[in-house]
């Protein structure tokens, strides 16, 4: 048994295991119930890759009950999303993973961080690391935004992602592929920042 299959095992020993998605309890092994799975809707072509990157995945749309989940996790209310989304990322961007060579995520700013306790695309980066045995690097460093993306149209969030992250370990890239995870992907603005 792998480390991750261990800590989700004593989790799941405190409390139940549950769908990220529907909050029904599921199986120790399990990372969502099979109804909610077959409601997602997956994506097999992501669209267009985001300026600056060689590739590009994004695995589900983000509605429903995918949507909630995100949100929920994002607002600090549960964690246990980011191992499904880890799983579906790992499931679906098999490609883009083995040709990595090293795994990152897009970071949260540090005062985001104290509020929700972790930062939700590095705890999916991890796990995706884990899972496929790369290994796991804070590549990058986030400045603080103007404003929240959330809040801004298509041309603003490029505007306002430019120059948002600073690189946190200078060396040892150079040369090197990268895989960028992050949790949420709508025009593509942060990552190509």
């Amino acid at each position: 048994m792998r480390a991750w299959e261990l800590r989700r095992a004593a989790a799941a020993f405190f409390m139940p295991n549950r769908c990220p998605f529907c909050g029904d309890i599921i199986g120790m092994r399990e990372f969502w119930c099979t109804p909610c799975c077959d409601n997602l809707k997956m994506l097999d072509d992501p669209g267009e890759i985001p300026e600056g990157l060689d590739g590009f995945a994004a695995v589900c749309a983000y509605t429903g009950r995918a949507r909630s989940a995100v949100l929920r996790l994002k607002q600090g209310y549960y964690r246990y999303p980011a191992d499904a989304f880890a799983v579906l990322i790992v499931e679906n961007a098999a490609e883009l993973i083995q040709q990595a060579d090293i795994i990152t995520a897009i970071p949260s700013t540090r005062a985001r961080r104290r509020e929700l306790g972790y930062a939700q695309s590095e705890l999916m980066a991890k796990m995706v690391a884990e899972i496929s045995r790369k290994p796991f690097r804070r590549l990058l460093k986030a400045v603080p935004q103007k404003q929240e993306q959330k809040q801004l149209d298509a041309a603003h969030r490029r505007e306002n992602a430019r120059g948002a992250f600073e690189l946190a370990l200078p060396c040892g890239v150079a040369g090197r592929n990268v895989l960028i995870i992050d949790d949420v992907c709508t025009t593509g603005a942060t990552l190509s920042a």
